[in-house]
């Protein structure tokens, strides 16, 4: 196999100039990228802000359990809060 150097001189120009004018290229579209929220979105967003600024301790009914336990009117049902155990252990098995 025959190797001509002017070949290859006009290939590496034909190269040169193709890439020069692939870097001369500019976009016609600059736009900065964006992002849409849906609906659904924007409403979880909202309830994540309000959740975020409530207080972590309802200090209004704590006060008003104090009070009524003092008092001996709070009266706790066991039978419903087991029930309710209950029923959470067997949601967390299926």
């Amino acid at each position: 196999m025959k190797i001509d150097s002017t070949r290859i001189s006009r290939i590496l120009n034909l190269y040169m100039s193709k890439e020069a004018q692939i870097r001369g290229v500019k976009k016609k579209d600059d736009k900065a990228d964006q992002v849409v929220l849906s609906d659904k979105a924007h409403i979880f967003q909202e309830a994540l802000k309000a959740a975020k600024t409530a207080p972590d301790v309802r200090m209004a009914k704590v006060e008003e359990i104090k009070v009524r336990v003092q008092s001996g009117q709070y009266r706790v049902d066991s039978w419903s809060i087991a029930s309710k155990m209950v029923d959470d252990l067997l949601k967390q098995d299926r």
